[in-house]
């Protein structure tokens, strides 16, 4: 004969539910996972770039300050690869012929006045404040190691903020800085950058982005506010305008030729 099975009381099934339920509930919550950072900057990188092809762009820049007349430069930049770029002044007349060299880990730059090219760093100021690195470099992913650090908003935008911190021996212009990028699409938004002390030397909005049309209507970022930490009265625009995809001679990116081409 087999033995009988027992049938639970409906009351009973129901209180061990309830159980089972509150025990649940006592369990800590799992913590949702980190964004993975170094994808996030990939992804902003490509507003600044065109993902490892050589392309070019005319840059406009404009130095604001108080009590002084505004002072701007325009110049015409080719970018070979992460590390490699040249920038040639165009204007004002008083700048043109001049050059700035990024090849590999040095940053040269060159002057009709000087019989050959002097290595600088990508700290000192160009115009206003952009600096030479502001300027030669468009790309993160290569200079620097991206950590997460908290959602945030930004002007009641949604944004992801990352710690970005210069890799050893790379050209990066700031020892740390802090980005931050839009959620849905990881455009860069804003970003602090620091000084080796941790003192905060200025801040960055990127203000614009427009479809170009060399790249099949791709979002390109096209401007740029860099506000002063000693004050918002002193500040530069950068305007990117102007671009080009197409092969780039990588012999006119060696130092040798520097001035030749001018």
């Amino acid at each position: 004969m087999l033995p009988r099975i027992r049938s639970l009381h409906p009351l009973r099934v129901a209180r061990t539910a309830l159980l089972a339920l509150l025990f649940a509930a006592a369990l800590p919550a799992t913590a949702p996972a980190a964004p993975d950072a170094v994808a996030l900057l990939e992804r902003a990188d490509g507003y600044r770039n065109f993902r490892g092809k050589p392309f070019a762009f005319d840059l406009g820049l404009t130095s604001i300050e108080p009590g002084e007349s505004e002072r701007s430069f325009r110049l015409r930049a080719e970018i070979l690869d992460p590390h490699t770029s040249l920038v040639s002044y165009i204007g004002p007349a008083t700048e043109r012929g001049k050059a700035l060299l990024m090849n590999g880990s040095n940053l040269w730059f060159y002057s009709p006045s000087s019989s050959k090219p002097i290595r600088i760093t990508p700290q000192q100021r160009l115009l206003g404040e952009a600096s030479n690195g502001d300027v030669a470099s468009t790309d993160f992913s290569g200079d620097y190691t991206p950590v997460w650090l908290a959602s945030e908003s930004v002007d009641g935008v949604a944004c992801q903020k990352l710690e970005l911190t210069a890799k050893p021996g790379t050209l990066a212009t700031y020892q740390k800085l802090h980005l931050w990028l839009r959620s849905d699409d990881a455009r860069p938004v804003k970003a602090d950058f620091f000084a080796p002390s941790g003192k905060l030397l200025k801040t960055a909005y990127y203000r614009r982005y427009e479809p170009v049309a060399a790249a099949g209507g791709k979002p390109q970022l096209t401007e740029i506010e860099i506000v002063s930490a000693a004050g918002e009265d002193k500040r530069t625009l950068m305007r990117y305008e102007n671009f080009s995809l197409a092969p780039l001679a990588p012999e006119r990116f060696s130092l040798n030729n520097l001035g030749k081409s001018r």
